[in-house]
């Protein structure tokens, strides 16, 4: 596994995908302000849309976490090793 900040690098995708994450979260908040604004009966549907849309975010977040949580303790493991 590479653990470095070269590109295929655990941290490189902890960080794309935890970017990933956080993107989702600020189009799905969008999306539910937008929808109760306007018409708010209207926009139950593209609440709820958003809604999944946020856990959807939150999920990729957590993957995105633990990925760099497991490249954190690999490298601890690797400087343990050396040390």
């Amino acid at each position: 596994m590479n653990i470095g900040s070269t590109t295929g690098s655990a941290y490189t995708t902890a960080a794309q995908t935890l970017n990933q994450g956080t993107s989702q979260v600020e189009r799905a908040a969008q999306e539910v302000v937008d929808a109760t604004t306007a018409r708010p009966v209207e926009g139950t549907g593209k609440v709820a849309s958003a809604m999944v849309d946020l856990k959807e975010a939150e999920v990729t977040t957590e993957a995105g976490a633990k990925v760099l949580q497991a490249a954190d303790k690999s490298l601890g493991s690797l400087i343990d090793i050396e040390a």
